[in-house]
């Protein structure tokens, strides 16, 4: 399994470099990432989202799209990981809960190994309408004590399976549901983050991420952002600028 590890860069960079890295994948691809900024990202469906542009803008709150599907999130605080599979790995060949389920018990194993009872959801359907993706847990998400710490989404193509999601180390309940237009007590009481529990480093996060993948997907190597993987994603992260329709 090849390893990236990116940090600080723009969301439409962020959500560039996953597509990208989905066109041409020869074997697993473990990325792992932060964010230089706060930023919403939107499901590839929720582009006519009602979304509080005043107050985002007023509080410097990026807004991308991203390539998978899903409800919003808002990146701040966070971890972010993105797996990507070729379209002929074992665990592509599954279906998309099956992929989801594998993810999903690689992160909670590491989770648990640095003193986080993180619990998998079973499968289930979201029964609630609302644009947020921390209001509820999907099938197979991660929760601690009831409340939802990672939250997924996933593209599957002819050439391979790109998840990624967001592991929250700070909630942001208030600035979360504002930009969302939402009652922020719809959103408080289902979502977590792991500094609720105890503190951690992202360093010391990824590097728990990056032993439980190795497990599953074979030993991990270092793949290198260079010039050129960088310089395509620069040219591509204008397809991730949200823009109000």
């Amino acid at each position: 399994m090849l390893v990236l590890k990116t940090w600080n860069l723009s969301g439409e960079l962020n959500m560039a470099l996953d597509a990208i890295l989905a066109e041409i994948p020869e074997e697993p691809i473990l990325r792992i990432y932060t964010w230089s900024e706060p930023t919403l990202s939107l499901g590839r469906h929720q582009k006519r989202i009602n979304l509080n542009i005043d107050y985002m803008k007023k509080n410097q709150i990026n807004c991308v799209l991203r390539p998978t599907g899903g409800r919003a999130v808002l990146h701040w605080d966070e971890l972010t990981y993105a797996v990507i599979l070729p379209a002929n790995h074992i665990y592509a060949k599954s279906g998309v809960l099956e992929t989801y389920l594998k993810i999903s018990q690689c992160i909670s194993k590491a989770l648990k190994s640095i003193g986080y009872n993180a619990e998998i959801q079973p499968a289930r359907k979201i029964k609630n309408n609302s644009q947020a993706c921390f209001d509820a847990p999907s099938s197979y998400e991660l929760c601690i004590n009831g409340k939802k710490v990672v939250g997924s989404a996933q593209m599957r193509t002819n050439k391979s399976i790109l998840q990624h999601g967001s592991i929250v180390l700070k909630k942001h309940v208030v600035e979360y549901a504002r930009c969302l237009n939402l009652d922020e007590e719809q959103l408080e009481g289902k979502m977590a983050g792991l500094f609720d529990f105890h503190g951690i480093s992202i360093f010391e996060l990824s590097e728990a991420l990056q032993i439980e993948f190795e497990k599953i997907f074979g030993y991990c190597r270092p793949f290198p952002l260079n010039s050129e993987l960088f310089e395509k994603a620069f040219e591509r992260k204008g397809d991730y600028v949200w823009k109000v329709s």
